[in-house]
């Protein structure tokens, strides 16, 4: 996985260099492009199309990663902190798996994990009213 995951990656960098249509991408385009291939994705799943679930959830992640190399170029972010921060992300919000919490269903876990999320927006907000980091 890893490997295809970097070949992935590499090819978007590559074709950012030599492919004129990928060179002329933005980040605003591709969000849209995003929302499109998450829709076909959905539309395979309600179809229960596995070969064409496959495809679609292949063209997001293209598309999400090209997002990465576009921001990257930017300076903007880097995929490696967008890993970074949704690992850690997954760490806070199901400290059940990560830490010493227990839940005793999925129903548990779900509302454990928005009450969690809204913890987190809400320090958030405190924080940038106060004029310090926004990151949680």
């Amino acid at each position: 996985m890893e490997k295809s995951f970097l070949e992935l990656h590499k090819a978007l960098l590559l074709c950012r260099q030599e492919c004129p249509w990928t060179k002329g991408q933005e980040i605003e385009k591709q969000a849209g492009e995003i929302v499109s291939e998450a829709l076909e994705f959905k539309e395979a799943v309600e179809n229960n199309d596995v070969e064409n679930m496959q495809e679609e959830l292949g063209d997001l992640l293209m598309d999400i990663l090209l997002v990465s190399v576009i921001a990257e170029e930017k300076g903007l972010f880097t995929l490696k902190g967008a890993l970074d921060e949704v690992y850690e992300k997954l760490k806070r919000r199901t400290p059940w798996v990560f830490g010493d919490e227990q839940v005793s269903s999925s129903k548990e876990a779900g509302k454990r994990w928005k009450e969690i999320k809204a913890e987190e927006k809400k320090v958030k907000l405190n924080s940038i009213k106060e004029g310090g980091p926004s990151n949680v």
